[in-house]
């Protein structure tokens, strides 16, 4: 059985429980089959990876993401998945390295159907590239790290508002970035995985304040 901690955290991330929601450890210990101890204890390792607000006198709420947040989340990506990269490209094994170009595979794939699922599938192998060069890295204490960071929901659902030639650019970034790993190639890894990060934080914040303005239009009445 998933912990409190495994399960809530899921929970925050795929958005099942949306920024601004309320948890309350009765009402959850009662959800889990579990006592309110374990639900408490997860509450407040939820509020230390920043997943949580603790609100004096209110309760727990689960986060909203402001600007400075989502630009601290990149810097931390951008200082510290290049590291990774290094490392990838120093300790990835031939088995490593075909689950990385695997990945990159069913990214393009995915891209190439433009089925109904295509985005999600997109997302998934997104995900799955990231998480696998961590892999490679081999450093547990770095991964650890990170997943959070990778799988801050914010960004996740950002990928609806991306274009074809955006999940095409980021394919080819993946790449090029597996074939620095393959060729072991520490330096090159290290700055192509910066420019991705940055270059996804450009495409992000474009795509947002795009949305925002899309969506004030949508809701500001015409003047005849």
């Amino acid at each position: 059985m998933e912990s409190a901690y495994d399960t809530m955290r899921k929970r925050i991330l795929s958005g099942q429980y949306e920024p601004g929601t309320q948890l309350k450890e009765e009402h959850l210990a009662e959800e889990l089959g579990m006592s309110r101890t374990p639900v408490r204890a997860a509450l407040k390792k939820l509020s230390d990876d920043k997943l949580v607000s603790v609100e004096a006198n209110r309760g727990v709420f689960v986060a909203g993401w402001t600007r400075w947040d989502i630009e601290e989340m990149f810097s931390l990506r951008a200082l510290l998945e290049p590291h990774a990269a290094r490392l990838a490209a120093g300790h990835a094994t031939d088995d490593d390295i075909d689950e990385l170009n695997r990945i990159n595979a069913e990214m393009a794939s995915a891209i190439k159907s433009q089925s109904e699922d295509a985005v999600l599938r997109i997302q998934a192998a997104n995900r799955a590239f990231h998480m696998q060069l961590l892999d490679c890295a081999k450093s547990q204490r770095l991964k650890s790290m990170l997943v959070t960071l990778i799988d801050m929901p914010v960004i996740t659902r950002s990928f609806f508002l991306y274009s074809a030639p955006d999940f095409a650019r980021s394919l080819q970034q993946h790449e090029d970035i597996a074939y620095a790993v393959q060729t072991h190639d520490g330096q090159l890894a290290c700055s192509l995985m910066e420019s991705h990060i940055r270059l996804s934080y450009r495409r992000f914040m474009k795509e947002r304040i795009d949305s925002g303005q899309r969506l004030n239009q949508a809701q500001t009445p015409h003047e005849h």
